[in-house]
């Protein structure tokens, strides 16, 4: 990892921290009511009191699951649609219509038809989860595919590289840095709608943990709850940052 990319990681840290000492203070300030309001700190201290560690890592390791399972459909069939409607401009046509149109409809919208067609099983919370990772997948390696530089193209079409050729050892390189990108993005996303798909019949994962203490008006383990997802996310997209760019270093500085 070059310079720029530890003070990027560097600077998203120290952002994060930044934020949680401003509620720390806020909390502690007196100005607002602790028990709708509580600090940081006490939320953690009193759901580590309230919650068994081993309740925590079960439901942080069940999230994770849910949320692996359904980014790996979702840019697995997002980065495969890309490629086939970037690259075969007919199917393009017929397929990007039907994309811009299920595109702007939140995932959360599909929480009913996704009980109708899966039921209240796991699959049913896969899907939601699958939803918020596909379409900015989709879209941003689309528009790698479709926005590789004519020159290189044609470059290596005087070097009798056509076909399938062309997409896999031209194409598909030239896109990778919008492909890593909507990885990125459909990542953060699919942690954003964790809660909502949990939200189904759940009994575990941290969404869960948040709905049950709503139910029993137990704030401090509603913060460590958001926290608690917070840090997950901060470190898994920090992970699949570092292997996203070992992954382009073999076509890409970076």
């Amino acid at each position: 990892m070059n310079a720029a990319r530890r003070n990027e990681a560097a600077l998203g840290a120290v952002g994060a921290v930044a934020v949680v000492a401003a509620w720390e203070a806020v909390a502690r300030s007196g100005l607002v009511d602790p028990a709708i309001f509580p600090a940081p700190s006490a939320a953690i201290v009193g759901a580590l009191t309230r919650l068994p560690p081993g309740e925590i890592a079960g439901s942080v390791a069940i999230s994770l699951l849910r949320i692996v399972e359904g980014f790996a459909l979702g840019a697995a069939l997002g980065i495969a649609l890309a490629l086939a409607s970037g690259w075969y401009r007919i199917f393009g046509n017929l397929v990007r219509p039907l994309v811009e149109v299920l595109r702007p409809i939140p995932p959360l919208a599909w929480i009913p038809m996704a009980i109708v067609w899966f039921g209240l099983g796991e699959p049913s919370k896969v899907f939601v989860i699958f939803l918020g990772a596909f379409f900015p997948v989709l879209t941003n390696a689309y528009r790698g595919v479709t926005g590789v530089d004519p020159v290189l193209i044609r470059a290596a079409q005087t070097m009798d590289i056509g076909g399938l050729r062309l997409l896999v050892r031209v194409v598909i390189p030239a896109a990778m840095p919008d492909i890593a990108t909507g990885l990125r993005v459909g990542w953060g996303l699919s942690f954003g709608v964790l809660v909502a798909a949990e939200l189904i019949a759940a009994e575990s994962g941290m969404g869960f943990m948040i709905m049950n203490a709503r139910q029993f008006g137990d704030v401090g383990v509603i913060v460590f709850g958001i926290l608690l997802i917070g840090a997950c996310n901060l470190a898994t997209d920090w992970g699949l940052a570092l292997l996203i760019r070992r992954w382009l270093g073999r076509w890409h500085s970076v």
